[in-house]
């Protein structure tokens, strides 16, 4: 959707595209970080956390370099073009991501295929309800809207750094 309000020069389209992306790289991490505990232990679990953290991180980075060297290929009178093109070529890389991370989840499935292990069933009282956020204390809801405010302020600024 970003990619698409780009090309249609929509910034509503391109805010709800980036929001879906954002909630979508959020349980990404999570589905991540269970992956990784499943497969690693011990000081093992810590490299290979800071190594998923340094790959997104570089990831990242190399995106602020890559994608606007693509757009700038195209000529300058078309800048509409210029910008959907990088915008694209991000697409793809998400689409390739998205066979990997099947792709792992068919590995993973089927290493708990081979082990037996069985899905876990959680009961009623260990599933997520809406309620159980008003037994959170204050330090923890100023800590995640310090996240939140690094996430929303910083990060934005640091795609500039390789431009």
């Amino acid at each position: 959707m970003f990619a698409l309000g780009g090309a249609e020069v929509s910034y509503a389209l391109m805010l709800t595209g980036r929001g879906i992306f954002g909630l979508g790289g959020e349980c990404m991490s999570v589905a991540q970080s269970a992956i990784v505990s499943q497969w690693f232990k011990g000081q093992e679990l810590s490299f290979a956390f800071g190594i998923t953290l340094c790959v997104a991180r570089v990831g990242s980075y190399i995106n602020g370099l890559v994608l606007p060297a693509i757009a700038l290929k195209f000529p300058e009178d078309e800048p509409v073009k210029q910008v959907a093109w990088g915008l694209f070529c991000g697409f793809f890389i998400c689409v390739f991501s998205w066979i990997m991370a099947l792709t792992l989840a068919a590995i993973d499935k089927y290493a708990d295929k081979v082990e037996g292990k069985q899905a876990i069933k959680l009961t009623e009282e260990e599933k997520f309800h809406w309620r159980d956020l008003k037994q959170f204390e204050k330090p923890y809801w100023l800590l995640v809207a310090s996240c939140l405010m690094i996430y929303a302020v910083l990060f934005p600024f640091l795609s500039l750094i390789g431009m």
